[in-house]
């Protein structure tokens, strides 16, 4: 690893494309990603319509989600913590 990186200090043009590879590895994973965002959160639309239709309570749906998505970024955010030693 120590290599690699002296490899890339030493020569700015391969310095370069591991910078250009890097910025489009990220670009595409947030691509994807907002992809997934925008698929989720069509779904659950047509879930809260298929709600209304049907005649269900839908405030009380969407608290329950709510409480859901709460706890997963609870934890989510108690994981970042421990990664980072604890802080």
């Amino acid at each position: 690893m120590e290599q690699f990186v002296t490899l890339l200090v030493e020569n700015p043009l391969y310095l370069i494309i591991a910078v250009i590879l890097s910025i489009a590895v990220l670009l595409l994973f947030l691509k994807k990603l907002l992809k997934l965002i925008v698929f989720v959160t069509a779904l659950f639309i047509l879930y809260l319509g298929y709600l209304y239709f049907i005649g269900e309570n839908i405030p009380e749906v969407v608290h329950g989600v709510q409480q859901i998505v709460d706890s997963l970024l609870e934890k989510g955010a108690d994981y970042v913590k421990e990664l980072g030693g604890g802080d």
